[in-house]
């Protein structure tokens, strides 16, 4: 059984091993492998901590998904939308999930339960930037993510597409 609860700040390293766990697997054909192998779980660490320590203050929130060992296999951290360049009022930060938790649901139930914590600050659309390489563009659109924008980003030397996929109403997102 999975659980999404609230991050605390004491999950920071948890949080960090998943990120930089997925994005050795899920951009190993998108980034430089020497890049990849140099993330650190201490910064990575450091980062989150201080995420999580003024995500109030900040108004974002961080959400992590358990495993019945009580182990975090994955997460996702949203807030209001950080350009204000377009109608979306709402922002999915980030979502990872370690890669044998992958195709569980877990990534729905994240992103539904951004989408409430959105909806409870009557933030009631949402976008996401994703690179364009990454398989994930697949999931937003069948959660009907439109595509709104693309732009050219800059990751570890290397050009990379990024999509920007967006929602009106994330009303058919909500968790239950």
């Amino acid at each position: 059984m999975m659980i999404v609860r609230q991050a605390k700040i004491a999950d920071a390293p948890a949080i960090a091993r998943v990120n930089v766990d997925t994005w050795r697997t899920a951009y190993q054909k998108i980034l430089p492998a020497d890049y990849l192998a140099q993330l650190s779980y201490e910064n990575r660490e450091s980062n989150w901590r201080d995420i999580l320590v003024n995500a109030e203050k900040n108004e974002y929130f961080v959400y992590v998904a358990e495993n019945e060992l009580g182990q975090i296999v994955g997460f996702a951290a949203g807030g209001y939308e950080r350009t204000h360049k377009y109608v979306y009022q709402g922002e999915l930060f980030a979502i990872y999930i370690l890669q044998e938790y992958q195709h569980q649901g877990i990534g729905r139930k994240l992103v539904g339960t951004i989408a409430s914590q959105l909806s409870n600050l009557n933030l009631n659309s949402m976008l996401v930037w994703v690179l364009g390489d990454n398989s994930a563009c697949r999931f937003y659109q069948v959660l009907g993510g439109k595509k709104i924008e693309e732009q050219q980003t800059n990751r570890a030397g290397v050009l990379l597409k990024e999509i920007a996929y967006g929602w009106t109403d994330i009303t058919m997102l909500l968790e239950n």
